[in-house]
């Protein structure tokens, strides 16, 4: 079995859980491959290294690619693999870690299970981004949310959107998220949006500081299209595929659809969508729940 590393640049803590990791792995005959942000020094000799999507691809087929760190560098991840269908695995070393199936106080069982095929994969939906000029973008898909916002706190953004050639609304305000399923307890839930479950097959359209109280975040199906034009009067809006971010330019329509692959990730029987849910939102601490 060929397991590759990722993380970002970490410090001795993280270092030191993933050579805990590596050893464990090693020890139950797995082949291991490391991404070049884990400190080279701190590694075996010569072991394979990989950089971006390209070399993935090239040392494939790989079995699982395991992401240490938070939901920021699952993300990473997600981004890093793309359509190769590799099933991600979440070690959490950071806050919350809602994409996150192992913690460092557990690993060592979830690793055996893991191993002995004990799991489920979860598809995840991935937005899509086309636009009506070329953009500079490393990836045109985003697993969490693709978010639009001013590019200047002190201006006002006008958004207008249509759903499959229907117009929904001009949003006023400081900007719009369209959130995934996976990206609905994200930027969209600190913007008022609904919790929805991975695989409803929806999106969902937040408005962010909206200045028409009567707006509020609308569900729609996954498979329907959105049109956006932007109009500011900066002349442009900063825009964002999950955490890659960057300011466009108008005039510019954006095209968001559902992108043709998804992202594979792992989870395991008790770690269920609510339970997950209960556990990071601290839902159910009460004295009556105890």
């Amino acid at each position: 079995m060929k397991i590759a590393i990722f993380s970002r640049p970490c410090d001795n803590e993280g270092i030191e859980l993933i050579q805990t990791i590596v050893a464990a792995l090693k020890n139950r005959g797995c082949e291991v491959v490391f991404h070049h942000n884990c400190t080279l020094s701190h590694l075996p000799d010569e072991v394979q290294v990989f950089s971006n999507h390209r070399d993935l691809a090239a040392i494939s087929p790989v079995d699982f690619l395991f992401s240490f760190g938070g939901d920021g560098t699952f993300i990473d991840a997600a981004n890093l693999v793309g359509d190769l269908g590799i099933p991600l695995v979440g070690i959490n070393t950071g806050r919350i870690g809602f994409l996150t199936a192992i913690n460092k106080n557990n690993f060592e069982e979830s690793l055996a299970r893991l191993l002995a095929g004990q799991y489920h994969v979860d598809h995840r939906a991935l937005l899509h981004l086309d636009s009506s000029r070329p953009l500079d973008l490393s990836s045109d898909f985003a697993l969490n949310d693709i978010t639009i916002r001013t590019s200047d706190d002190n201006s006002i953004t006008s958004i207008k959107v249509w759903v499959n050639g229907k117009m929904v609304n001009t949003y006023w305000g400081d900007g719009l998220i369209i959130a995934t399923p996976t990206g609905s307890t994200a930027y969209s839930l600190s913007c008022g949006g609904p919790i929805i479950e991975p695989d409803t097959g929806v999106n969902v359209l937040t408005p962010i500081a909206s200045h028409t109280l009567a707006v509020r975040p609308m569900v729609i199906p996954a498979d329907k299209e959105i049109r956006v034009v932007v109009e500011s009067r900066n002349n442009n809006f900063s825009l964002a595929l999950d955490s890659n971010r960057f300011v466009v330019e108008n005039p510019m329509e954006l095209i968001i659809s559902k992108e043709k692959f998804v992202v594979n990730t792992v989870s395991f029987v008790e770690a269920d969508f609510y339970s997950v849910i209960r556990e990071k939102l601290l839902w159910g601490i009460d004295k009556r729940n105890m």
